[in-house]
């Protein structure tokens, strides 16, 4: 019940984008970590396919191999819908039989974008071209791309909650930090539009300079 788009940009971060008539998408469907790949796990989810997948995904497995493992595991297959990147940028996807219509997903090099519950396939179509075709900070574009996503038709049931998770090589493990961002909207009128301030406020924050720690003599 939720429509994803995963990216690996050419400097080798990784960035997921996701909206679901469901309460808190971003707490159980991105996954993402810039030594492995990125991945979301959807329509009925299968919370551990994130650290497993991200684990496979760390031990050298490609994104079609690591697709291959975590569903051939899994007795709840075909409800299932899991869209993965690797380290290489490779895509590979699984969309269960039985996921709630209209359910499907578009590979790339780069990309991959997933949806079930959605309004038609055009949806996932408009989260791939505006991404595509979209300027600006990878994270803009993500928003930009599940702007898109959701004015033509997006979930058909509706709107609740938003995320945005980007993890980049350059992550140096401090707040002031644009390699590293996991935003959520969990319960909201506008989610897409909610994500969009939170990602000014997190540039605000990241360009804003750290302060200098105090220097005690003694």
């Amino acid at each position: 019940m939720t429509y994803s788009l995963v990216v690996r940009d050419d400097d080798g971060t990784f960035g997921v984008i996701t909206a679901s008539k469901s309460l808190a998408v971003g707490a159980s469907v991105p996954a993402a970590a810039a030594d492995a790949g990125a991945l979301v796990t959807q329509a009925h989810t299968n919370t551990a396919f994130a650290e497993g997948g991200i684990a496979h995904l760390r031990a050298g497995l490609s994104a079609a191999e690591t697709v291959e493992r975590l569903i051939s595991s899994d007795p709840g297959r075909s409800l299932r819908q899991l869209a993965v990147l690797d380290g290489k940028g490779d895509a590979a996807a699984w969309t269960g039989p039985d996921c709630t219509e209209t359910a499907g997903h578009l590979l790339g090099p780069g990309y991959a974008a997933a949806g079930n519950c959605l309004d038609g396939t055009h949806v996932l179509t408009a989260l791939r071209d505006t991404f595509l075709a979209s300027a600006g900070t990878l994270p803009q574009r993500l928003i930009a791309a599940l702007a898109d996503g959701e004015k033509a038709g997006g979930d058909h049931r509706g709107r609740q909650s938003a995320a945005l998770r980007i993890a980049g090589p350059a992550d140096n493990g401090t707040l002031h930090n644009a390699s590293r961002i996991d935003l959520r909207v969990d319960d909201h009128d506008d989610p897409v539009g909610e994500l969009r301030r939170l990602l000014a406020l997190h540039d605000a924050l990241t360009t804003t300079p750290a302060p200098t720690p105090p220097h005690h003599s003694g």
